[in-house]
């Protein structure tokens, strides 16, 4: 199961992007695609098939509204089963089962709006439909909001903006799927502003289906918005960062350390979830140090 989405900018009907994404498509294997901002009203097959490379594929739309917007999500069958599709003018929901899985799962493709007041009752009905549908959910695309102000590089950050979608994110226990890469996913023209508008967020229940999930950013070549991918694939993060032995876990008060060290040490608030997480590593590695070199001396272990 590979997820792709991507706000095309400008419509599908260009074939240079239609290329584009089609390889990216092939090159990642992908088997679920979101794409915002097609500016069709009604659909196109002809252009659907040119985007995900072949015709082996099932669709859902929302057309877009005079020449703005437009929602797709596509998939492939053998992965996903749809049982129902609501579309929506900032969103599409298309219910199913993954073929791995019974239970409902959600995936909901979002195009959100620019004012403060509409994004705030898009967030408002899907709080509620969550709260009347159980299943798990997947849910993706252009949320136009950054959460926080390191998110965005621009003039003007609207924190109540965030506020709302942050709270929105809480309510809902969505977890917000970390994103390697690059720190951003939309550049204007000059690449003087910049933001991360599009991210993936998923409930408990869909890591319980695909728990090894990984998110990345990749380039943008033909949109300001680049295409962003979630993939359900064990992670190999090379050799382990320190030595370590079982024995040591029998030893009294060698688990609090390393809790202590974990929690207690300095905290880090880089944007970039990988660096702190080595940061965290790397003050468990010092504590141990220190704690095996007092345990020496202490046991008169030479």
């Amino acid at each position: 199961m590979n997820f792709m989405s991507i706000n095309i900018g400008g419509g599908v009907l260009f074939r240079s992007k239609q290329k584009w994404i089609s390889k990216l498509c092939l090159d990642h294997a992908i088997t679920i695609l979101g794409v915002q901002e097609t500016k069709l009203s009604v659909p196109n097959h002809a252009a659907f098939k040119a985007l995900w490379g072949n015709f082996q594929f099932k669709f859902a739309c929302s057309g877009a509204t005079g020449a703005s917007g437009g929602i797709v999500t596509m998939w492939d069958p053998n992965i996903y089963t749809s049982n129902r599709v609501i579309s929506l003018d900032n969103i599409l929901i298309v219910e199913g089962q993954f073929s791995n899985c019974s239970t409902r799962c959600f995936i909901i493709n979002i195009y959100a709006p620019q004012s403060r007041a509409k994004k705030k009752r898009l967030w408002d009905y899907i709080t509620s439909f969550m709260g009347a549908n159980v299943g798990n959910y997947i849910i993706f695309g252009d949320f136009n909001v950054v959460r926080f102000s390191h998110e965005r590089y621009a003039p003007h950050f609207n924190p109540n903006d965030s506020v709302d979608f942050n709270s929105f994110i809480t309510s809902c226990s969505l977890i917000d799927i970390p994103l390697g890469g690059r720190e951003f996913t939309r550049f204007n023209k000059s690449f003087t502003q910049r933001a991360k508008l599009d991210r993936f967020l998923v409930s408990d229940g869909f890591l319980d289906i695909f728990p090894s999930l990984s998110g990345l950013i990749l380039s943008n070549i033909w949109s300001d918005h680049c295409p962003i991918i979630l993939k359900n694939e064990a992670q190999d993060y090379g050799p382990i960062p320190f030595k370590l032995f079982n024995s040591w876990f029998k030893i009294d008060g060698f688990e609090q350390m390393v809790t202590n060290a974990w929690n207690n040490g300095t905290t880090h608030h880089h944007y970039n979830p990988q660096i702190r997480f080595k940061t965290k590593l790397k003050q468990v590695k010092d504590s141990l140090k220190h704690w095996h070199k007092d345990y020496l001396v202490t046991s008169g272990v030479k």
